[in-house]
């Protein structure tokens, strides 16, 4: 076990990059930086901003600086932000109310929501970016669930905005006939789509099982993996093996606690996934994977003390 066990620490990629070529345990220095990691037992940890539920409502110019304090209360400095927290129109610019729900309304709104991401000045995003630097934070991963609502123009400008704002590419809720629209949009802008996977065993196009992944895979070798090692489990299969084969077009894990045959969101440590068993196998192989916390099981307390608690439970099986 690397002798600096379960403690979190934060340091610059500069940094970081610096200690690792030189083979020193970066986790032993601490530093201050604009664009922090932060590492538990030599992993880098971050969260999904979905995870904070008591965020301002999309739009709300209190969304972003509420975001960052929640990331800073949680001790957390690298996210997978929703596109919902970035874009004003929220869940309408994702498509996803218009192909779960279909109606008039809706498709007016996400047409709305198309003309916004289609013309509004790439300042806009460079203001988010610089809110997240200015805070010693970084925003790693744009989530954002490409569908069959999205033209061409829409795709090809969804990407120069996460170039704007600074992630390294894209996790995305989709499915595998998105996926092949997509493979041009990677390869032309060579940003990376990693595949997020639900439980959903009976729509082929869905991301669920290791084959679903795999077909992906095969596509580009711009499409990576964001295993969500619960909703993996509670398809009922087995995210150590998946992790085992695939470790290296895995970019994040999203770390959140399910039961068995589409079981519920639990707790972590009281479901049926192996968070001890998977944070430990990427820690004692070193594999080049971020864990991501997802909180989504309910609570009484804030969501950020949740987050809070779920980050603990990492910390102390790692310990």
């Amino acid at each position: 076990m690397p002798p600096w066990g379960g403690q979190s620490f934060m340091y610059s990629r500069r940094e970081f990059g610096k200690l690792a070529l030189a083979g020193i345990p970066a986790a032993v220095t601490r530093a201050q930086s604009r664009a922090g990691v932060t590492l538990v037992a030599g992993i880098p940890f971050g969260v999904e901003t979905f995870s904070f539920h008591d965020l301002p409502s999309a739009g709300d110019s209190r969304l972003i600086p509420t975001l960052i304090q929640d990331m800073k209360d949680a001790g957390i400095a690298e996210c997978e932000i929703m596109s919902g927290h970035v874009e004003p129109m929220g869940s309408y610019a994702t498509g996803w109310w218009v192909a779960t729900r279909r109606a008039a309304g809706y498709t007016k709104m996400r047409e709305e929501a198309r003309r916004w991401r289609l013309t509004v000045p790439m300042d806009y995003y460079r203001a988010v970016r610089k809110q997240f630097e200015d805070s010693g934070l970084r925003m790693y991963l744009y989530n954002v669930n490409f569908n069959e609502t999205f033209t061409d123009d829409e795709r090809d400008r969804t990407f120069e905005a996460a170039k704007v704002l600074g992630v390294d590419g894209f996790s995305s809720s989709t499915v595998l006939s998105e996926a092949k629209r997509l493979v041009p949009f990677v390869e032309r802008h060579k940003m990376y789509v990693a595949m997020h996977n639900h439980n959903n065993l009976v729509d082929p196009d869905q991301f669920a099982t290791p084959g679903s992944f795999e077909k992906a895979l095969d596509m580009s070798p711009y499409f990576k993996a964001t295993l969500d090692i619960g909703h993996y489990v509670a398809g009922n299969n087995d995210p150590v093996a998946f992790i085992e084969k695939h470790h290296d077009r895995i970019v994040n894990i999203h770390v959140r606690d399910r039961k068995r045959d589409n079981g519920r969101n639990m707790p972590f440590g009281q479901g049926d996934t192996p968070i001890k068993e998977v944070l430990r196998l990427i820690r004692d192989k070193r594999y080049p994977i971020r864990c991501y916390i997802e909180y989504e099981y309910g609570s009484f307390l804030s969501s950020t003390e949740e987050v809070k608690r779920c980050f603990a439970y990492c910390k102390e099986v790692l310990a």
